[in-house]
């Protein structure tokens, strides 16, 4: 008989930590809740908290790894399964940072950076903007639900244990690396342009009147009609995120599927 609990509680201690693996690398890649502006003791409490409810119905699936070297074999896809749930939403808003980052080196704001408290590095202003903006939208939409979901359904579909790993995965993610540029330039490409053709004008005025110091001229005029088309583009923003939120969503299925051993 106690053969037979200590083998049980054995077994649902090895299901609890593969569990608590997936949502700790889960919850540190998705937004807002990765963020440094979430004290670490939050992050714990609420990995635990979501370890304990999937743990019991998984648990029992698992079968006890017989050595340190099977228990670590089988924890490696279960933190790589965990990031790559939430990895297609992280290249959404690392394209948003991205076409931030291009905005402002043309508008001369490339050495004005703030600190992100998002992860404590140093991102130019509009950037930074940017960004902030999107993740309210991704609040604002709901989006941390439908996650949520996902990593529950994925414990579903794929109990720890029977995890395997594929080539296609790795390639599948590289392939979309491709969102951060295509995402960067479909919300402020208009901007840079118009800022493009500000600069062609200013040339030929210089061209043809070269007593007005263009040099002079173009700082401000570019900043004000920078900044204005800008706060322009941030109003269109939500109907360009939330498609792109949806398909990150829509994507979690697949790559489940590249997860089966």
């Amino acid at each position: 008989m106690n053969g037979d609990l200590y083998l049980f509680l054995a077994r649902y201690a090895a299901g609890f930590a593969l569990v608590l693996l997936r949502v700790g690398f889960f919850l540190a890649f998705l937004p807002v809740f990765g963020s440094r502006m979430v004290p670490l003791q939050v992050k714990a409490g609420l990995a635990l908290l979501l370890a304990l409810i999937f743990a019991p119905l998984v648990a029992e699936k698992v079968s006890f790894p017989q050595s340190v070297w099977e228990f670590f074999l089988l924890a490696i896809p279960e933190a790589i399964l965990g990031m790559a749930l939430a990895f297609m939403v992280r290249l959404v808003l690392a394209g948003i940072q991205f076409g931030g980052q291009l905005l402002g080196f043309q508008m001369g704001f490339g050495v004005a950076n703030v600190i992100d408290p998002a992860t404590g590095l140093q991102a130019p202003v509009l950037s930074q903007v940017a960004y902030l903006i999107a993740l309210l939208l991704f609040l604002a939409f709901n989006m941390h639900h439908f996650f949520l979901l996902g990593l529950g359904e994925s414990f579903r579909v794929l109990p720890p244990g029977e995890l395997g790993l594929r080539a296609t995965l790795f390639e599948f993610l590289v392939q979309r690396g491709e969102t951060v540029f295509v995402m960067g330039l479909k919300i402020l490409a208009p901007v840079m342009t118009i800022l493009l053709l500000v600069q062609i004008a200013l040339g030929v005025v210089s061209r043809f009147v070269p007593q007005i110091n263009v040099m002079i001229v173009s700082f401000p005029l570019t900043i004000g009609i920078g900044l204005f088309f800008f706060g322009l583009t941030l109003e269109i923003l939500a109907e360009v995120l939330r498609p792109a939120y949806g398909e990150a969503v829509r994507f979690m299925p697949f790559i489940m599927r590249l997860f089966r051993g």
